[in-house]
């Protein structure tokens, strides 16, 4: 029985990406108090991104098992990877509005963002689903690929449009974050349709095992990692509130 070190790394970086979602609920739910009312829901959508992750990741760590044997991991189920960017995709977009208007965001924004993403994810789902079910592509799924495509860089636009736009009479601090921010939905997040046609050309087991454990860095950094930087660029904002008397001071 052959014993493939790749397809091991890849079986232990979901545990891996459970323990980091874990403790970025920890980390997530102690800044919260050092955010001002205004600011602090920064903190808990970005926990609750990573405590769905770390749930999902828990479940899937058994799935896929500890044995360095490719059989384990064939018959993977993307469906759990769908669920948790379903729920969470539009948890870490929603970040935007609130930074740039704490209580006063803007919701019209907000509805873009999340109806965008929603369509992407759902649609990337079916179409993925269909792959699946051939063993590689569909028309099915290659249709799906563009309209998810389409919705993505309708994503793109509003974040760089509108965003930009709305962070034009922020100071250069907050411009900042929130141009790093979109780095993260920009390169963190094209792993995901690269991960689709890796499927889709029904190419090597091997690049189909790289392709599990990619997502698993990715989704540590495009959750975990994006909260933080979202978090930090909360915390300044909400120091200027305590500084100009509108926030109400953390507790010690």
């Amino acid at each position: 029985m052959s014993y493939d070190l790749l397809v091991l790394a890849t079986q232990y970086s979901f545990a891996a990406a459970f323990a980091g979602m874990a403790a970025g609920v920890l980390y997530f739910l102690m800044e919260r108090n050092n955010l001002t009312p205004a600011y602090s829901p920064v903190a808990s959508l970005s926990a609750m991104v990573a405590l769905v992750a770390a749930i999902n990741y828990f479940v899937m760590k058994d799935m896929v098992g500890t044995s360095g044997q490719a059989a384990d991991l064939a018959g993977f189920p993307t469906d759990f990877r769908y669920i948790d960017w379903l729920i969470t995709t539009p948890l870490i977009l929603a970040v935007f509005p609130i930074l740039l208007g704490g209580k006063q965001f803007d919701r019209g924004l907000m509805a873009k963002l999340v109806t965008a993403d929603v369509v992407m994810i759902v649609v990337g789902y079916i179409g993925e689903a269909s792959i699946n079910r051939a063993g590689g592509g569909t028309m099915t799924g290659w249709w799906c690929l563009l309209v998810a495509m389409v919705a993505w860089f309708y994503l793109l636009y509003v974040l760089f449009a509108e965003v930009g736009r709305a962070a034009e009479g922020a100071d250069r601090d907050l411009a900042g974050s929130l141009g790093l921010l979109r780095l993260f939905i920009v390169i963190g997040w094209v792993v995901y349709p690269l991960g689709y046609l890796i499927a889709a050309f029904d190419l090597s087991a091997d690049l189909l095992v790289i392709r599990e454990l990619v997502y698993c860095v990715a989704d540590v950094i495009n959750k975990v990692g994006f909260g933080m930087v979202a978090v930090a660029t909360a915390k300044r904002l909400s120091m200027r509130e305590w500084q100009s008397g509108r926030g109400a001071v953390p507790a010690e």
